[in-house]
């Protein structure tokens, strides 16, 4: 089975210039004028906050400056510079890289030329946004920064595109519409004429997550992941999933909880106490990564002979 990654921001933090979630969001509350938002900022959901920012801005202005948003917090992101560790991802034997970052980091650290390769025209939701550069495909699942329109932050965007998801994936069954993983067609990344989108190789590969919190607002991975066990129960040959759970010392009770319901989806939990820095867990994943070999894709069964999933 094929080896991805999915990569969050914490790779980003590993460069004395990184821009954390918390330092972005406080930017914009900010810039909203309210103190009452700054106090609260560490106990709301990033994705309900921002849309409390948007609407305090609305009373003063009228109008919902969704776009003003997206457009400074695409500022911010792209002042972000490669650092060693994602020069070493991406010139790793990985075919597909996942990140939710809206940020061109992991272009920028690649020695060949990078292009956009989208496979499906989108203006605000990101199924087809990818990149290539060198062996790898890039695929930015939550926007990119050059079209702020795609950013997804607020739950308005994020439920919109949770439907795009899963229309996606439980399209109708024999026609050329929808996932050609769920057809059973395990090689479409090998296919020039095939329209696939980052749900088929979540599905498909066996799936490293890492440097990602997985805030529960992140609905869209949270369905991912509840798919992809649903689909390994009814007999699909999914890949598996394995979330590396880096933290600093204790593990809180909310961390817990996370893992008892990663568990139960189906995913292998790989925990690490990084007090002393996260720079030796990369290091060490890095390294396995270094040394893995694909293997052949396993024959698949279709949805087709499937009942509805």
């Amino acid at each position: 089975m094929a080896t991805s990654i999915l990569i969050g921001n914490g790779i980003n933090r590993l460069s004395n210039a990184g821009v954390s979630w918390e330092q972005i969001l406080r930017q914009l509350v900010v810039e909203s004028e309210s103190a009452k938002e700054l106090e609260y900022v560490k106990d709301k959901p990033f994705a309900l906050l921002y849309e409390e920012i948007l609407l305090s801005r609305t009373t003063r202005t009228g109008t919902v400056d969704d776009m003003g948003a997206k457009r400074k917090i695409a500022s911010l992101v792209t002042t972000l510079c490669p650092n060693e560790y994602h020069k070493r991802l991406i010139s790793a034997p990985v075919n597909h890289i996942l990140t939710t970052n809206y940020d061109y980091t992991l272009e920028h650290a690649s020695t060949a030329v990078f292009k956009s390769m989208n496979l499906q025209t989108e203006t605000k939701y990101s199924l087809f946004r990818r990149w290539t550069t060198g062996q790898s495909q890039v695929w930015h699942v939550h926007g990119e920064a050059n079209v702020p329109n795609t950013i997804t932050l607020g739950y308005d965007q994020y439920c919109g595109y949770l439907q795009k998801l899963r229309t996606y994936a439980t399209a109708e069954r024999n026609g050329e519409k929808g996932s050609p993983f769920k057809r059973g067609e395990l090689d479409f990344d090998a296919n020039a004429d095939s329209k696939y989108g980052w749900l088929d190789v979540f599905f498909r590969d066996d799936i490293h997550i890492v440097g990602l919190g997985l805030d529960f607002t992140e609905i869209d991975i949270w369905w991912a992941l509840t798919y992809k066990g649903r689909l390994a129960r009814r007999g699909f040959a999914v890949g598996k999933t394995c979330f590396h759970d880096w933290h600093t010392g204790p593990i809180a009770d909310v961390g817990l909880a996370k893992r008892s319901l990663l568990e139960a989806l189906g995913v292998e939990v790989r925990s690490a106490d990084c007090t002393d820095g996260f720079g030796p867990a990369y290091d060490a994943f890095l390294s396995t990564l270094s040394i893995i070999q694909s293997a052949p894709v396993r024959p698949s069964t279709s949805w087709a002979s499937r009942s509805e999933v």
